[in-house]
């Protein structure tokens, strides 16, 4: 490495895909990696049948990765693949518009190094499927992108509040990232700084209510606005008070606690980086080296700030959520590295903090690459969940009823509709802060786990672990029982199990 050659957009690009494409490969080999990429698939699948979400069946989430996934599998078809790269697209492009944003501020080698750090962390198990928060980052890192832009135009600030409103609409919970966004182009407007343009507020507002107009015009020319309603503020504003903020931070620290001893070599780098990285920006906000650069870091930090208390109120904590903050910390990780690099032999420890989690990732990730890659991955029958809904194809039973406790992807693969409009997430339907403001609005009826016990489907599919069973369990009916008295175990294929109706085994005979 010396000091005349920095890496480029092309060097940095082409560094970066590599790295996605080795950590991210050996996902494609995989049928089921999270639940809710399942359900993100089903709920995709119906925009590709020319549905509006929600109006025929509900998640918990905005619309934006269903559009996005619905898009993706009427180009490719059905493709788990297509989706796993949409998410691995996404990915790069994160990883890049962090590296843009970051070099504003750091060396390009430091930039680089923040957005591998990014990439590595990604690596991990909550960063394998195509989750909400890939275009929720795209689309917030791309809007502050325009914003660090100096000055921030009339355009350029439009741009911005478009890319922060598609964010939200990919994570509600996002909603503070464009706010605090406004308000700090209000502030500095009426400061009359001359880094933003006195306008650019509004102009923000402006272009950040072109995705929501768009979306109301499209349900409301549906007749479906009270179905918009439901899904964007009157379900998710229940969810959001499940879990108190002192609870939800006490949950995140515990689980970075969990993760950290199982890739301590991945996380805590990352981690003992960021926390470098704030210390440095923190003294740089109080002695800045220009007014671009106040500006620029002190975006970044409120931008941070925004997103931790989103984290924090959003009701519920899982790992993937942290993807959400990642990129912000992979910056913060950059101006760790910079400052490494500037002391006595820093160079080496900067070096040592991306080479060791990078080689880390590759040495965790690359033997299912290269088995994908070389199509040793795939058997005569590949997916267990794919075989079950052959079977249930060949059962003899005609346009079989399929209520998935579990395993809600063979939904997907036999294109049989919903038994409850909710079930895409099958225990969503037991969830009172769910189940609970979708039955006061009529969506579903008032107990639907009893409707669809009464019901008796024709098959009924779950896990081999449990998980199914357990959810039904804790409703409090005898399911158990209801299973042992109607169903008779027809096939297992691997984790999957397949449950027959009695009566319907009787009739195909």
């Amino acid at each position: 490495m010396t000091r005349s050659f920095r890496p480029d957009l092309a060097v940095a690009a082409f560094v970066l895909a590599c790295s996605v494409l080795v950590t991210q490969l050996g996902g494609l080999g995989r049928e089921v990696i999270d639940p809710d990429e399942s359900t993100f698939i089903l709920m995709g699948a119906d925009v590709a049948r020319g549905h509006l979400p929600f109006v025929t069946q509900f998640d918990l989430k905005p619309p934006m990765i269903f559009f996005l996934i619905g898009g993706t599998l009427a180009a490719f078809g059905k493709s788990i693949a297509a989706v796993r790269l949409l998410g691995d697209a996404l990915l790069l492009g994160t990883a890049l518009i962090t590296f843009l944003l970051t070099r504003r501020v750091t060396s390009d080698w430091a930039a680089l190094g923040g957005a591998l750090l990014y990439v590595c962390f990604a690596s991990l198990e909550l960063g394998q499927p195509t989750y909400s928060e890939l275009p929720a980052l795209f689309f917030g890192m791309g809007g502050l992108l325009a914003l660090a832009c100096s000055p921030v135009t009339l355009g350029r600030a439009a741009l911005a509040g478009l890319l922060m409103s598609l964010a939200v609409l990919s994570r509600s919970n996002l909603y503070p990232l464009p706010l605090v966004s406004g308000l700090l182009l209000l502030g500095v407007a009426v400061r009359k700084d001359p880094q933003v343009k006195m306008a650019a507020w509004l102009t923000f507002g402006l272009g950040g209510l072109i995705p929501v107009a768009l979306l109301i015009f499209a349900y409301a020319r549906a007749g479906q606005l009270a179905v918009l309603k439901l899904a964007m503020i009157d379900v998710p504003l229940v969810y959001a008070q499940q879990v108190g903020i002192a609870e939800a931070v006490l949950d995140n620290l515990q689980q970075l606690y969990v993760i950290t001893t199982m890739q301590p070599m991945i996380v805590a780098p990352f981690v003992a980086a960021a926390a470098t990285g704030w210390t440095v920006i923190g003294a740089r906000l109080l002695y800045p080296a220009s007014q671009v650069e106040r500006w620029t870091l002190g975006l970044i930090t409120l931008a941070a700030l925004a997103v931790v208390f989103s984290l924090v109120t959003s009701g519920a904590v899982y790992p993937h959520y942290w993807l959400q903050l990642l990129p912000l910390l992979a910056i913060a990780c950059a101006a760790a590295l910079d400052f490494a690099a500037s002391l006595r032999f820093g160079r080496w420890m900067a070096v040592s903090l991306v080479a060791l989690p990078l080689g880390s990732a590759f040495v965790r990730t690359m033997p299912q690459a290269l088995q994908v890659a070389t199509a040793q991955y795939h058997q005569a029958e590949p997916f267990d969940i794919a075989t079950a809904a052959r079977h249930i194809e060949r059962s003899g039973v005609t346009n079989p009823t399929v209520w998935a406790w579990r395993k809600q992807l063979i939904g997907w693969y036999l294109d049989s509709p919903q038994l409850s409009k909710a079930g895409v997430q099958p225990e969503n339907i037991a969830r009172p802060a769910i189940a609970g403001p979708l039955a006061a609005h009529g969506y579903i009826s008032k107990d639907e786990v009893s409707r669809l016990l009464d019901m008796e489907p024709d098959f009924v599919v779950t896990d081999a672990a449990g998980i199914g069973s357990s959810w039904m369990r804790a409703t409090g009916r005898p399911t158990d029982a209801w299973l042992a008295a109607r169903y008779r175990l027809d096939q297992r294929f691997g984790d999957v199990l397949v449950y027959r109706r009695i009566n319907a085994l009787s009739q195909s005979r």
